[in-house]
């Protein structure tokens, strides 16, 4: 059995498991199973990703710099920390993989995925410690484990290898989608959907609950976009930027200012658009903000206690949500 993969089943104690089945909603044995076949997957990731020397380069950087994971490793599962370690793995591929899994061998790894990343990469750190592993050596170390996981299960590491090679296509395909923009294009695109959101959060002010409301709209919005469009398409991979709060302060909205930031943006984008994108990809970016608009605008409504007596958007709020839909001169 490969190293890595034995390593996690250890990892895998009663008091964990209870806890990992329990947060996933499954069985025991179906945990174990997941896990494991989801480190399988990230074991072909992290090979692939260490087969090039810059590949390497930046595995043994991430797992040198990753503080988090030399603690309680529960603790970065609880705190979501799967997500940008899948993220690093696989990028926009990652859906592809997923659900050619699901149809090929019949096993659903997406939900273990994140559960499965800071195991496989907590008990990757500890080997490249213990064996003073260079680039060279994370190289080889990996390229043997993936390996003897070949000959131990040599139909289900094939059907990985596929997944992951479909993968790996769509992230190249994404690459040749963006590489028709300019870095300052792209954010310009990329940040209009947080813009708009963010401009019917300004014209009716919530509390913190309505905006913790607001925020998680915004957030869901993205993510069924990200699921209804092909993950190198240029609505999906708008759908997977400024997701995050942070991100979303940061641009520096206020009440003051909302309405011309995102007239000004909305102008600016279109301007991008209609000199480099399709008329496909036009009219799918407009509907995308619009919905994400409107989706926040649902998200708190203006009643009183427990919302009795309010309304699903106020008239405040859709004074702005058709001037979002002018701006962009979309219509449904």
């Amino acid at each position: 059995m490969a190293i890595l993969l034995d390593e996690i089943a250890k990892l895998l104690t009663s008091r964990r498991a209870e806890q990992l089945a329990k947060l996933l909603d499954v069985r025991d044995a179906a945990l174990k199973q997941g896990i494991q076949t989801a480190g399988a997957v990230l074991l072909g990731a992290a090979n692939a990703q260490a087969a090039t020397p810059e590949g390497a380069d930046e595995l043994l950087a991430s797992l040198n710099l990753d503080k988090e994971l030399q603690t309680d490793v529960m603790d970065a599962i609880a705190e979501g920390h799967g997500y940008p370690i899948l993220d690093f793995l696989f990028g926009v591929g990652l859906p592809k993989v997923v659900s050619w899994l699901q149809d090929t061998s019949g096993a659903e790894v997406g939900p273990f995925l994140p559960v499965a990343a800071p195991l496989f990469m907590h008990v990757l750190q500890d080997q490249v410690r213990a064996q003073k592993l260079d680039r060279a050596g994370l190289s080889a170390f990996l390229a043997q484990e993936e390996k003897t996981f070949s000959h131990d299960q040599p139909q289900l590491a094939s059907q990985i290898n596929a997944a992951l090679d479909l993968g790996q296509n769509t992230g190249e395909r994404a690459e040749r989608n963006l590489a028709r923009f300019t870095p300052e294009e792209w954010t310009a695109l990329a940040r209009v959907p947080a813009l708009a959101a963010s401009a019917v959060m300004m014209t009716a002010l919530s509390g913190p609950v309505g905006i913790n409301k607001e925020y998680v709209a915004l957030r869901q919005a993205l993510a069924d976009s990200r699921a209804a469009n092909d993950p190198d398409s240029l609505v999906g991979l708008v759908s997977r930027e400024y997701n995050d709060p942070a991100q979303i302060d940061a641009l520096g909205v206020t009440q003051k200012n909302a309405v011309p930031m995102v007239r000004d943006a909305c102008l600016q984008a279109l301007a991008i658009l209609n000199d480099k994108a399709t008329h496909e990809e036009i009219v799918g970016y407009k509907k995308l903000v619009v919905t994400v608009s409107a989706r926040v605008a649902h998200a708190a409504n203006d009643g009183g206690i427990m919302s009795i007596g309010g309304k699903p958007v106020s008239a405040d709020e859709q004074v702005t949500l058709d001037f979002i839909a002018a701006a962009l001169a979309y219509t449904p």
